[in-house]
């Protein structure tokens, strides 16, 4: 089996991070990596909740993922399962986050499972471009979600189509 490990440092609060993680709104903006988009996003982001991503190219085609999340500890860490749909190779993702200080947060990401060297040097390589673009959103100092919103999000499936 093959796994890889990004660790970096983000110029963002870490409750800004960890919502880049956890709102769709936010998710769709830059979990795609390169010219790719997010086109839909389904999720029930709870404990043993699934979500289902759709990744779009310029010309058109699309690659889906799905998986479960199976621990969420908010500003801490989350883990989840990550499966190209057209595929029965699941893997698993842990990141943790945590404060450098008021304005600045670590996120360390491990991806394991892969059969293939070569699956998990592409995954490898699309997170890394997936974070070029997280740096930019977390940069735009997103508004903290209303606690009754974010009551209302954990407790209901949420889709998103940009």
């Amino acid at each position: 089996m093959f796994d890889f490990t990004i660790n970096g440092i983000l110029n963002a609060s870490l409750p800004q991070v960890y919502d880049a993680f956890s709102r769709p709104e936010l998710i769709i903006k830059w979990c795609a990596p390169g010219q790719l988009s997010v086109s839909q996003f389904h999720s029930h982001f709870t404990q043993g909740g699934n979500y289902q991503m759709v990744l779009q190219s310029p010309d058109g085609f699309q690659q889906t993922v799905v998986g479960t999340y199976q621990q969420i500890q908010k500003d801490k860490s989350l883990s989840y399962t990550w499966r190209w749909e057209d595929t029965n190779d699941i893997t698993k993702v842990d990141i943790s986050f945590a404060a450098k200080d008021n304005e600045t947060s670590t996120i360390s990401l491990s991806q394991r499972g892969f059969k293939r060297e070569q699956d998990m040097l592409q995954q490898q390589y699309s997170w890394l471009a997936c974070f070029e673009k997280l740096a930019l959103v977390t940069k735009e100092r997103a508004e903290p979600m209303p606690l009754e919103l974010e009551k209302y999000f954990a407790t209901q499936p949420t889709a998103l189509v940009p």
